[in-house]
């Protein structure tokens, strides 16, 4: 289906939609003024040849009385029948004072009082100019209107005498086709011609909003690139403040406590102890160490902020961590690589990337202990940017949205004995490479965690 959700699309829509209410309200408001103003202009016409041809041929008020005599009856005809020949004439019917039809091209009206327009006819006796168009009509006053016709123009002009006194109205029934050809061929033009200019203006604004739109979105995205990546010299920042301000207080620790596991040492060679005490010293040296592995862990925080980054063989760099990944744990897991064709090189510090690929094998091997993982590496392009996609994919239960939301902070761990450092160490890697960190669910079960790193390394 066509996409109508953008907005320069919505702007088309309604814009067209506006342009053809306007054309087509233009047309129905236009047509009956344009009507109006012809049937007035002609009416004024009508009018100046009517009473032209009674003061040619002398019609007068007592014709308009003494409408039988042969006299009065030829006047009439010599002064209005030439009125036939006006375009379009149907019918001709002339009043006297009284109302009554004293000549008709239509014999049978003579002598009637026919007319549906009463207040028309009466305010043409009192020498005012009368037009009226009719629309379409029944046979409903056919009697009184004369011959039925679809549509009519009827003209009431007065009859005046030389001293300027009405003496009778000329009611002139005309057929509107020509009127309504000159009028639908105006509303043509006159719709071409509005059509043409809100088309012209259509493009002109369209042109401006796409314009105008697509510099926004080019801001909103320059914008955002600007936020992430002042969000990654933030976080580079926090990550590294406190990778020093950990390593300090961890060295700080360091030294005493080794020296509280070498004396628990030595005090469990002594011969004389009970053993009570020297089960007790055995715990002590335990927890102590313990405490040496992690306080050692926190010393490698301070280690990671510096990078030397050099050209990698990717092939070469994943075969080693896995080897060393399966020295370290002590077991054989079953972690599958997915070598790539040929043997790509990256710019990257290779200790960093082992030991942040080291930490993900780690997490995906604890989510499924018992089944395999996959290490894959893939050329990928993030925000126009090319680049390789480092990914390691386990087949545990997943994350849900609000470990989602924590899974990257320093010390947030969902596993009993976790630090909470495996992820966060691996995200400070990436970003001191120029990269970001993936972490999604899959749809067939499982999650993938990935490193993404630009092709050409930054700073």
């Amino acid at each position: 289906m066509l996409n109508v959700t953008t907005p320069p699309r919505i702007f088309a829509i309604i814009s067209l939609l506006m342009i053809m209410a306007m054309v087509t309200a233009t047309g129905l408001t236009q047509a009956p003024f344009f009507r109006q103003s012809i049937i007035d202009r002609e009416s004024v016409i009508v009018h100046d040849v009517v009473n032209s041809l009674a003061l040619e041929h002398s019609v007068s008020a007592a014709d308009m009385e003494h409408y039988t005599d042969a006299g009065a009856k030829a006047r009439f005809v010599l002064a209005f029948a030439i009125l036939k020949r006006f375009s379009g004439t149907k019918l001709i019917k002339v009043f006297n004072r009284d109302n009554v039809i004293v000549w008709s091209d239509d014999p049978t009206l003579v002598g009637t009082k026919r007319t549906a327009h009463g207040e028309d006819l009466k305010r043409a006796m009192q020498g005012e100019v009368r037009a009226v168009f009719n629309p379409a009509r029944t046979n409903r006053n056919i009697l009184e209107q004369g011959p039925a016709n679809p549509e009519s123009i009827e003209v009431y002009t007065p009859i005046f005498r030389p001293d300027a006194e009405v003496i009778g109205v000329l009611s002139l029934y005309r057929s509107p086709l020509e009127l309504n050809k000159t009028i639908r061929d105006g509303l043509y033009l006159l719709w071409m011609v509005i059509g043409v200019g809100g088309v012209i203006l259509f493009s002109a604004l369209f042109k401006l909003f796409t314009l105008v739109y697509s510099r926004q979105k080019t801001a909103e995205l320059q914008f955002t690139k600007l936020t992430a990546e002042h969000e990654r010299i933030v976080q580079l920042e926090k990550l590294s403040a406190m990778g020093e301000i950990v390593s300090e207080i961890a060295h700080q620790i360091n030294n005493p406590l080794v020296g509280v596991i070498n004396l628990t040492q030595i005090a469990e060679r002594d011969p004389e102890i009970s053993e009570r005490t020297r089960r007790l010293l055995v715990a002590v040296r335990k927890s102590g160490t313990e405490c040496s592995d992690f306080v050692q862990r926190l010393l490698r925080l301070n280690q990671i902020a510096r990078s030397e980054p050099q050209a990698v063989a990717v092939n070469d760099l994943v075969r080693d961590t896995i080897a060393f990944f399966h020295q370290a744990i002590g077991k054989q897991h079953n972690v599958i690589f997915e070598e790539t064709d040929r043997n790509v090189l990256i710019d990257v510090d290779p200790v960093l990337i082992r030991h942040a690929l080291f930490n993900l094998i780690h997490n995906a091997i604890l989510a499924a202990p018992d089944k395999p993982v996959v290490v894959s590496f893939a050329a990928e392009t993030h925000e126009g940017v090319p680049g390789y996609l480092l990914s390691v994919t386990d087949s545990g239960d997943g994350f849900d949205a609000a470990v989602a939301q924590k899974m990257f902070k320093p010390f947030f761990t969902t596993r009993p004995g976790g630090t909470g450092l495996g992820l966060s160490v691996a995200q400070f890697i990436a970003m001191k490479h120029g990269g970001t960190m993936r972490a999604e669910n899959l749809a067939g079960g499982g999650a993938r965690f990935g490193i993404w790193l630009p092709a050409v390394a930054k700073p």
